[in-house]
């Protein structure tokens, strides 16, 4: 049982205090009625825990027992939220059944704020209420609804899944201040981050982060979460702000590139009222067709990769030459090779950063 649960089942009313004083004081409830001016009714009330010890009685009882209105203030006050945590326990016990859909254990193994280890029921309620910011476990019908067709293509998915990954990257965003996020600026600032495209993904993090956040955009990069099936999101957190998620998923740095101003081109191109999560299960829109050959195009430009393809044959001193005459790490050209069916997905895969 649930040291929470134990203490809520022991809950003290002031009264109890208050019948203790009149019998050490040899006091009957008439008189401390008569001293007070509180009817007898009342002061078997309040000892009873049916009626409250109020602020202008407390001040009466200081009087009487020389013990200051705060005391029984307070008394009354934590007596009050114990009694409400106790009626909060049924609500605790029903929110158990989204338990068994939510990552707890990975989600404590990360250390995510909030989720701390326990392997106790209530407790992990209570700190995924603390996580999520609410009072309840019951998920937003409105994104359930947008995002139902996900279940549909892929039978392992889980939104109890997505909602900790977006919640954690809202957490990990509202840690820094950021100046009002800027369409514009990002348009320029993207240029900017492609030139560290000939570093790996990771190395430049750091960069990354900073540039981005100097437009009003927070980045968050987290490894996978099981049964999210996700490589990227974005979308505006605020009037003020937006952010981009990334994950591992695929564990190449390659595909990191290409998330990353995928979720750049959702931000300067599209609806700012949407959230994108994109992955590779889903068939592709207009927009996410848009954003696809924006991040190619930016990474690689359209017009030196076909006269580069037009060869159609390939060596790894071809590869890293163009790659190095674009300012880009071999893996990226590889990667749109790959992908598009130029060349097999096991071909110069000695040239791919892993992650």
């Amino acid at each position: 049982m649930s040291n929470l649960k134990k203490f809520e089942e022991y809950v003290i009313a002031p009264g109890e205090t208050l019948l203790e004083l009149l019998e050490t004081n040899c006091m009957t409830q008439l008189d401390l009625a008569n001293k007070t001016g509180i009817t007898k009714k009342t002061i078997n009330e309040i000892i009873k825990g049916k009626a409250p010890i109020t602020p202008a009685t407390a001040l009466k009882l200081e009087y009487v027992f020389n013990i200051r209105a705060s005391f029984w203030n307070n008394l009354e006050s934590d007596y009050r939220e114990s009694l409400e945590r106790k009626k909060d326990m049924d609500s605790i016990i029903e929110d158990e059944k989204y338990l068994i859909n939510i990552p707890y254990l990975e989600m404590s193994k990360r250390n995510w704020d909030y989720i701390e280890k326990t392997k106790d029921p209530i407790e992990k309620v209570i700190n995924l209420r603390k996580f999520f910011g609410v009072a309840s476990l019951s998920f937003d019908t409105e994104l359930k609804k947008k995002l139902a067709f996900r279940k549909k293509n892929n039978e392992n998915f889980s939104l109890e899944s997505l909602y900790c990954f977006l919640r954690y990257g809202e957490i990990e965003s509202n840690k820094d201040k950021y100046p009002k996020y800027n369409t514009e600026l990002l348009k320029e600032k993207a240029k900017e981050i492609r030139l560290l495209a000939n570093t790996s993904f990771l190395e430049s993090l750091h960069n990354i982060k900073e540039i981005l956040k100097s437009c009003g955009v927070s980045l968050v990069y987290e490894p996978h979460l099981p049964h999210t099936y996700i490589n990227g999101v974005s979308y505006k957190i605020s009037c003020d702000k937006a952010i981009i998620m990334i994950s591992d998923r695929g564990k190449r740095d390659d595909i990191l590139w290409f998330t990353l101003f995928h979720e750049i081109a959702h931000l300067i191109k599209h609806s700012k009222k949407e959230i994108f999560i994109d992955d590779d299960n889903i068939d592709k829109t207009e927009i996410e067709l848009e954003a696809d050959n924006y991040a190619k195009n930016i990474l690689i430009k359209d017009t030196e990769y076909n006269n580069f393809i037009k060869n159609n044959r390939y060596t790894e001193k071809q590869i890293k030459d163009f790659a190095k005459a674009n300012n880009v790490n071999t893996g990226i050209v590889i990667g749109r090779l790959q992908k598009d069916g130029i060349v097999s997905w096991s071909d110069f895969n000695n040239l791919i950063t892993r992650l």
